[in-house]
């Protein structure tokens, strides 16, 4: 990676953020060339052996849809593993904090890590890294991802009166990314850490440059650099496709020019889920999303409603505002050991301030889906899903892993 050719406290700014997407794939990556397999070619390729393999990284095709990317494929290289399990397999590795592990806090959550580049429909090259590792008893979790995007994104401006539906923009960019946590065990599964966040968008510009919203900060691009505290709490029994339990995270950014930031800002980000098994074939999950924002919020960092995993059915930023809220329901019936039915609804809204809240401007989507299990022993799922809006438009969503 080459940097500026620059001194002291800007030279560092600018290398700061490559320094935590390194520092974050370092931790997190040399966990996965302990393994070695013996198993045949046909059972690696098997779907209830890919995530219980001891290889490296094995390639797999990735086919996703979406209205914001159309139809998506190409190859990701996949690793999960659990610390403990390896950790168990080595002595020669254990640390003394090892050895001080009561038998309960040995019970340590599958991990995951996965490089993938993807090509789009619509011309949008993603080559991306994403990784969520738990340490051995959970003591350190490691959650981000970063990469590169050429893309192309949907604007119908900002706040609640935009553009009509068939009228929006179609502005692209380039975008270097690194969005990173790390959480240390406080008690039971209680865990503080830091947040870090960087984006560097360049070259944005759309094809009709004279209605393009000019005025909005960011508008040919914008260079955001902040960290800050985050807090989570994780009794979810599984990472992968909860069925019960309960989730919640809180993060801060403050974005500074002391941290190469070009926009002055802060945001805070709250997530809550809820999983509960209902009698027979029955669950039910619930979520609420929080994205505020006060300062100067560049249009590419603006918080954007919509998506393939919140508020489905609407693009995401379809709406964008410097305060966003939303919450889904979604509840699922067993078909068979390998099928499930889905049914969700969610509600959400954007707004300038906390204070110009108008319910009047609160959108609605809706829609079902089908739920394949493609690994048993981790429980992980494909899932297809059709929404609907209450802009009156549907979309039809194609991803692995649930919404949440």
């Amino acid at each position: 990676m080459n940097f500026p050719p620059t001194y002291g406290l800007h030279a560092i700014t600018k290398a700061f953020p490559y320094l935590v997407g390194w520092l974050s794939l370092i931790i997190g990556l040399p966990i996965t060339t302990w393994a070695q397999t013996k198993s045949s070619f046909w059972r690696k390729l098997h779907p209830d052996s890919l995530t219980n393999r001891p290889l490296r990284f094995i390639p797999l095709p990735v086919l996703q849809s979406g209205p914001e990317i159309g139809l998506k494929g190409g190859l990701s290289l996949d690793y999960f593993f659990n610390a403990a399990t390896i950790g168990a397999k080595r002595p020669h590795l254990r640390s003394r904090y090892w050895h001080r592990l009561d038998s309960a806090s040995r019970q340590t959550r599958n991990s995951y890590v996965f490089v993938q580049g993807l090509y789009s429909t619509r011309r949008q090259l993603t080559l991306e890294g994403v990784w969520q590792t738990y340490g051995v008893g959970e003591r350190y979790i490691l959650r981000g991802r970063g990469g590169y995007l050429d893309f192309a994104e949907d604007y119908w401006g900002v706040g609640n009166q935009t553009v009509g539906e068939r009228d929006y923009l179609v502005f692209t960019y380039q975008r270097w990314y690194v969005q990173h946590r790390m959480w240390r065990k406080i008690k039971g599964h209680l865990f503080a850490g830091f947040s870090y966040n960087y984006s560097d968008t360049r070259n944005l510009r759309s094809d009709n440059a004279v209605t393009f919203v000019q005025s909005e900060p960011g508008y040919q691009g914008s260079v955001i650099s902040g960290i800050g505290p985050t807090l989570l709490a994780d009794y979810r029994n599984n990472p992968f496709s909860p069925t019960r339990g309960w989730y919640a995270e809180w993060a801060m950014h403050i974005y500074r020019a002391g941290l190469g930031s070009q926009y002055r800002y802060t945001e805070h980000l709250l997530d809550l889920r809820r999983y509960w098994p209902l009698p027979g074939r029955h669950w039910l999950g619930a979520q609420a999303l929080g994205h505020f924002t006060t300062g100067q919020v560049p249009l590419r960092e603006l918080p954007r409603l919509g998506g393939p995993a919140m508020m489905r059915g609407f693009v995401q930023g379809r709406y964008r505002d410097q305060q966003l809220w939303s919450m889904q329901l979604e509840y699922r019936y067993t078909l068979g050991p390998l099928l499930k039915a889905a049914a969700f609804g969610a509600v959400g809204g954007v707004a300038p301030t906390l204070r110009q809240w108008q319910g009047n401007y609160t959108r609605y989507a809706t829609g079902v889906g089908l739920r394949l299990l493609v690994n048993r022993p981790k429980e992980i799922y494909l899932r297809a899903d059709l929404a609907f809006n209450s802009n009156g438009t549907t979309n039809l969503y194609l991803r692995m892993l649930d919404a949440f």
